[in-house]
């Protein structure tokens, strides 16, 4: 994805690029003058002073009491939760792309607003490293260190404590690559192939890692496209030779080339 090499890249510039490549009819412009105009608002509510907890109470007054935005819960898996043009029309989302609506808001209006790759449930940081923590999924709720620490039970067990690399802002490609990998579980899950290769064809191109090319070996078995089935997840094996699934893969494997010999002849 050129668009993350771009100096000062930004994670919008990102999600609008993965709308666009679902819905090529988008109006990009018109999604960034949306977005101008909520930036556009926040800023007037925000002043000329301002500190982390006004800002984050902006945000969740303007998005989540307002504008209704939500978190997608009766129907957290439907792809359309992870994209932005989606996300604005339909107003609901999952945690992440509620938090890059609220990033690229906050942008707007001169708010220091980071995404934190929290477990499980992408959060935001409104202000910086003395800043407060929002939940965009829950209404722009702010967290303070007991609801940190009920997400941190919530999502990896009462048992684990919280980390502070858990609360560490992540850069516009590890937002990306989170994004990209929600995706392709959504579509997989809905059987929906096509697009769940589209995902991983951007995760394989980000990252290089075997586990991204074994996915994509999979698809490309299910889409019977047997030749780029073979070369995904013989690669795989040849990087990963004692994972736990290299049996499977294996045969898989065998099917992908077998069918391809017999396109062949």
């Amino acid at each position: 994805m050129s668009v993350l090499q771009r100096p000062h890249a930004r994670v919008e510039d990102a999600a609008i690029l993965i709308a666009k490549e679902a819905n090529p009819l988008l109006d990009e412009h018109a999604l960034r003058r949306s977005l101008d105009g909520l930036g556009a608002e926040a800023l007037i509510r925000r002043g000329l002073r301002s500190n982390p907890e006004r800002d984050g109470r902006i945000l969740a007054e303007l998005l989540f009491e307002e504008l209704g935005f939500e978190g997608e819960r009766e129907d957290y898996y439907n792809p359309y939760n992870s994209y932005l043009d989606r996300v604005m029309s339909r107003r609901r989302g999952i945690p992440i792309s509620l938090s890059v609506l609220t990033m690229a808001v906050g942008e707007r209006a001169g708010m220091d607003v980071e995404g934190v790759g929290f477990p499980g449930h992408f959060l935001v940081r409104v202000g910086g490293l003395d800043g407060v923590y929002q939940d965009p999924f829950h209404r722009g709720e702010l967290l303070d260190g007991h609801g940190l620490r009920r997400l941190a039970a919530e999502f990896l067990g009462a048992e684990m404590a919280l980390h502070p690399s858990y609360l560490e802002p992540v850069d516009c490609l590890t937002i990306t690559i989170r994004m990209l990998a929600n995706l392709k579980n959504a579509h997989r899950r809905q059987g929906d192939y096509a697009r769940a290769m589209l995902a991983c064809d951007h995760l394989v191109e980000l990252t290089q890692a075997p586990e991204h090319r074994r996915d994509r070996g999979l698809l490309a078995h299910a889409l019977r496209t047997y030749g780029a089935a073979s070369e995904d997840l013989a690669a795989y094996l040849e990087a990963r030779p004692d994972a736990k699934d290299a049996r499977v893969v294996s045969e898989a494997l065998a099917e992908a080339r077998q069918q391809a010999d017999l396109v062949l002849h």
